[in-house]
């Protein structure tokens, strides 16, 4: 589902300025965006009859002019399933009419439009005086009687501008992630792996939701999976990727996905963290990385060792991006390669360098598979993970190289990281990881969209963590 904006303009009817022309102006202008950038846009219809003192022009349905117009216009707004309430200050006007909208639990926008938008040239009267009332609205924004708790987000310029683009982009990346968030269900099965105490948490942000399951009912499910579905399956991936495990241990890793598969999506779950080991290779015969990345491919989260908070992190990277997310180990550091990323085998095939992918047996476990063994393709990344319920976050960004040395599994190297916008080396970033006591997985989405994470962060009321000091010490 595409990104709802709810549009309105705040027009004072005594500003000189040709305010309804501008007010109606911006609305095709985010019509033309809406189509370019991805999002659907709605206003109001309040029905009213008034007219603009100084051009003898009706007033835009969309435009609130009063107390009343106004509280009429955030009980349409409210019911109407609104990512983001966007509200121009096409003039200047007073807390009353903008009360009503800032007590929305919505996340807010405030547009101010330059002078000349009101068509009077650089002399005279002000023509909208839009600026200051921006200033003034996000001023008091916080405060009683309006107290809203929620950031405001502040845009400026026409909506064809340069500016006004530059800062809706994020905040569409930001409102994509918050939507796959608001609301979703995550599936943990079986708790974390035994004693990873680092990833037991569970969020306490959007209305994420979090049902537990024990492994046995996912054993029973994978016993009930026919035999020739799993074989059919397991012919669909030999076309599909390339293959170096048996026709057995395929079949085996084919009714694990249909199986989970089935308790994930068939139960409307957006995400799942699973407990892949130790009970699952020694019960079913098979490692469930290759399953947990083929989800991926469908746009489940899917996270191993039961991290739910992974899951959650790669749920929101999905939404932020519309590609598969990845969850990786950091495993190793070289000055001059960067960091190195990797996991066993659970990395969505878009992820995937020149070399594609080979299904493969654990690097770990002799003869069971299957896992997808892969370079990481060159490109900018943007690390990210929900820390302590999603009260904080970390934040990051750097460009994986697609150098093929490194371990069996998934595996990248990231260089050129940076981190609460600053510049680290590999050897600031392994010290700020350890010193700030960062869980060990780490959720990564394709492109830099670290901008409307940061946002994102914003609207969760999570606090990126910052870049700390190089210390030799303690």
């Amino acid at each position: 589902m595409s990104v709802r904006i709810g549009f309105v303009a705040v027009i004072r009817p005594l500003f000189k300025g040709h305010s309804p022309d501008a007010a109606e102006r911006s609305r095709q202008g985010l019509l033309r965006l809406g189509r370019e950038l991805g999002f659907e846009l709605m206003t109001p219809a309040l029905a009213q009859d008034v007219t603009h003192i100084a051009t003898g022009t009706p007033l835009p349905a969309f435009a609130i002019h009063d107390q009343e117009s106004a509280e009429h216009a955030a009980a349409r707004l409210n019911d109407a399933d609104l990512d983001l309430l966007l509200v121009q200050h096409t003039t200047f006007a007073t807390g009353e009419l903008l009360a009503p909208l800032l007590r929305l639990p919505l996340p807010l926008a405030l547009w101010a439009l330059p002078e000349a938008a009101g068509g009077r040239g650089e002399q005279g009267p002000l023509p909208l005086n839009s600026l200051c009332g921006v200033n003034m609205t996000v001023s008091f924004s916080g405060r009683e009687p309006v107290g809203r708790e929620l950031p405001v987000k502040w845009l400026y310029g026409e909506a064809d501008s340069s500016w006004f683009r530059s800062r809706l982009q994020p905040t569409l990346v930001a409102l994509r992630a918050l939507r796959a968030l608001r609301g979703a269900s995550v599936l943990q099965i079986g708790g974390t792996a035994p004693h990873f105490y680092g990833l037991e948490e569970d969020p306490v942000v959007a209305d994420v939701r979090v049902e537990r399951m024990a492994l046995a009912e996912l054993f029973d499910e994978v016993a009930r999976v026919p035999a020739a579905d799993a074989a059919a399956l397991a012919r669909d991936w030999r076309e599909r990727e390339a293959v170096a495990v048996d026709q057995e241990q395929l079949e085996r890793a084919a009714a694990l996905e249909l199986a989970l598969g089935e308790l994930v999506a068939g139960n409307g779950h957006a995400a799942v963290a699973l407990r892949c080991w130790p009970e699952l290779p020694d019960r079913c015969a098979t490692m469930a990385c290759s399953t947990l990345a083929r989800l991926g491919d469908g746009r489940v989260a899917a996270a191993c060792e039961g991290d739910v908070m992974g899951a959650v992190s790669m749920l929101a990277l999905q939404g932020a991006t519309g590609d598969g997310a990845l969850l990786l180990d950091l495993s190793d550091l070289d000055d001059e390669r960067g960091v190195l990323f990797w996991h066993c085998g659970n990395s969505p095939l878009s992820w995937a360098g020149e070399s594609g992918a080979l299904l493969a047996t654990h690097f770990n476990r002799d003869g069971v598979g299957t896992v997808r063994d892969m370079v990481i393709r060159p490109g900018p990344a943007t690390g990210f993970r929900l820390l302590d319920g999603g009260r904080r976050a970390l934040l990051f960004g750097g460009s994986f190289t697609g150098e093929v040395i490194g371990f069996d599994g998934v595996r990248g190297w990231l260089r050129d990281i940076s981190w609460d916008g600053r510049a680290l080396t590999p050897r600031r970033f392994l010290g700020n990881v350890l010193d700030q006591r960062v869980p060990h997985h780490f959720a990564f989405g394709s492109g830099d969209v670290s901008e409307g994470l940061r946002e994102l962060c914003g609207w969760l009321g999570s606090a990126p963590l910052p870049a700390g000091p190089e210390r030799n010490t303690l």
